[in-house]
């Protein structure tokens, strides 16, 4: 899961920008490396209505800004019906396919913010 911008500044202007977007949004920044124009957050859980997700931002400056969701989800598998607490054993699935309500949900406070900043989106034509 991923979506382009567009900016016209210095690449470490343009990374600084993204940290304090995601800052105002409250995340935790867990990488921050301005040598490779590159930063990742901490792992935040997202909890839907069935399904629970963790989830993390990955933004790496080339030519366009790139925001990455890296995502997995928690699945219970249950254990056999003797199991006296009935408790199961929850299993990390890679996602590589959220659902999009939680796609939209995640990127557009980010979009909003770094449009604030003078980084668009690029929309690709399909």
């Amino acid at each position: 899961m991923v979506r382009q911008y567009d900016y016209n500044m210095p690449k470490d202007n343009v990374l600084a920008q993204c940290k304090a977007v995601l800052e105002t949004l409250d995340y935790e920044i867990d990488i921050y490396a301005p040598e490779s124009h590159a930063l990742i957050t901490k792992s935040i859980n997202f909890r839907s209505i069935l399904r629970r997700y963790n989830y993390l931002i990955y933004i790496q400056v080339t030519d366009n800004v790139d925001v990455y969701i890296s995502a997995e989800r928690s699945i219970v598998n249950r254990l056999l019906k003797s199991d006296l607490e009935g408790a199961g054993i929850i299993i990390q699935q890679p996602e590589n396919a959220m659902p999009y309500g939680i796609q939209k949900r995640i990127f557009t406070p980010i979009e909003k913010g770094l449009k604030r900043k003078k980084i668009k989106r690029i929309r690709m034509l399909r």
